[in-house]
């Protein structure tokens, strides 16, 4: 049997000692209760990847940063899954939000108990951060439910009870569209990248013309913060440079000497690239230069970004509405910020997730078996007395009716 007892006390070595993220999470960071778990079922012999890999996730969900992943790897005996749907917490149930593979389920589905016991009884006997929220309707319930064997679900007053499947995890492929509607130009955007960028040049024209911008930014989690810049004509509400626009936006990267070891040994299984090895040992120089240096502070300067660029709004005089989730992650949710800055636009929804306050991801295997990932940067500007996420204007709470309706576009269309 592997020594997960001492996998386990590496994992917290490195999230006290090398995740970007720990001083905003040490004054309630209390491993304990996870070593006595873990170091009991070591002893009796009963410890298994199964339960090793649900006491690490709870430990992790309890900095409530969603950066931060535990993995098992697949091998003969282990394949990524999912359950087939998603949830949204509504006071003491899970409302179905999602349904893709699990068709006996329904939209508006409720799950009233997991295991046969309330949600409640979760609640109040494990520490509430390991749904990543004490807030019942930002709680993420997914992991939860992949570790149970079954769901008692309310459809029309009666109770079915339901033995929990397992689907084979598929990559969701992420879009970007545009339309106009009702003389609203609407951007609905997944990902932050070249495809978003070449979406807003050849739509240029519609973009100028129209009464109002619409950036639906619920289902965006992924991206990078150059395919953000074409967004901010239609964002800013005077001209400013690139260096006024990201001012407090720096990183503070934690160099380490073990988060640079182990970002070279990620650097050096890519050299085999021709094309990339020039790169790639520059920026292993770099690293060995500024192990154990810790705290360092990086700006767009660093980033290759020409600071004196002029970026100029178009019709800045003109209504922008962001339309967030908590779900909206990353390039996103700094977009998000830069318009809740400017006076022309007005945020709509829910708070975003926060992810963005952390970022520059390092994977570690351990053993074949298992993958760690957690962010070495954090956002020199976030502070912990400010909420993870972005705020919204006007604030709407999830209801099953929204599966009928797109309320938050519709309220986004009448501001």
């Amino acid at each position: 049997m592997p020594r997960y007892d001492q996998l386990f006390q590496e994992i917290v070595h490195t999230l006290k000692e090398d995740y970007a993220g720990f001083v905003m999470c040490q004054d309630h960071h209390d491993p304990r209760p996870y070593v006595h778990t873990i170091g009991t079922a070591f002893m009796q012999k009963t410890l298994n990847e199964d339960l090793f890999f649900r006491q690490v996730n709870q430990y992790l969900a309890e900095t409530t940063d969603r950066n931060l992943r535990f993995q098992r790897r697949p091998d003969s005996d282990y394949q990524p899954f999912t359950n087939g749907f998603f949830t949204r917490r509504t006071g003491a149930v899970l409302t179905i939000s999602e349904v893709r593979e699990e068709d006996r389920l329904q939209p508006k589905d409720e799950i009233v108990a997991i295991n046969g016991q309330p949600l409640s009884f979760y609640t109040e006997t494990l520490n509430k951060k390991i749904f990543y929220a004490e807030e019942k309707e930002r709680q993420l319930w997914t992991g939860f439910l992949k570790m149970a064997d079954r769901i008692s679900v309310r459809r029309n007053d009666q109770i079915h009870e339901l033995t929990l499947r397992r689907f084979p995890k598929r990559e969701i492929v992420k879009t970007n569209t545009f339309a106009i509607e009702e003389g609203c130009a609407v951007l609905r955007i997944e990902r932050i990248d070249e495809t978003l960028e070449a979406l807003v040049t050849a739509h240029q024209a519609a973009l100028a013309e129209a009464q109002k911008v619409i950036l639906d930014l619920r289902h965006c989690e992924e991206g990078w913060e150059s395919s953000m810049l074409c967004l901010l004509p239609y964002i800013l509400d005077h001209p400013m440079s690139i260096a006024e626009v990201m001012e407090g936006q720096g990183l503070l990267t934690h160099y380490t000497e073990k988060n640079c070891r182990r970002r070279i040994e990620q650097l050096e299984a890519m050299k085999s690239d021709p094309q990339l090895e020039p790169m790639i040992s520059e920026m292993i120089e770099e690293l060995e230069a500024k192990a154990g240096l810790g705290w360092i502070l990086e700006t767009e300067a660093d980033w290759g970004v020409d600071e004196e660029e002029l970026i100029h709004p178009v019709n800045a005089e003109r209504k922008t509405v962001v339309i967030l989730d908590f779900l909206t992650a990353g390039a996103a949710e700094e977009l998000a910020e830069l318009a809740s800055q400017s006076a022309r636009c007005t945020l709509v929804g829910r708070m975003s997730s926060g992810r963005y306050q952390t970022c520059n991801l390092i994977s570690v295997v351990f053993d074949d078996q298992f993958q760690l990932d957690y962010p070495i940067s954090r956002r020199k500007a976030w502070n912990k007395d400010q909420p993870r996420g972005v705020r919204c204007d006007i604030e709407l709470a999830w209801t099953p009716q929204e599966w009928d309706e797109d309320l938050l576009m519709e309220a986004a269309k009448t501001v």
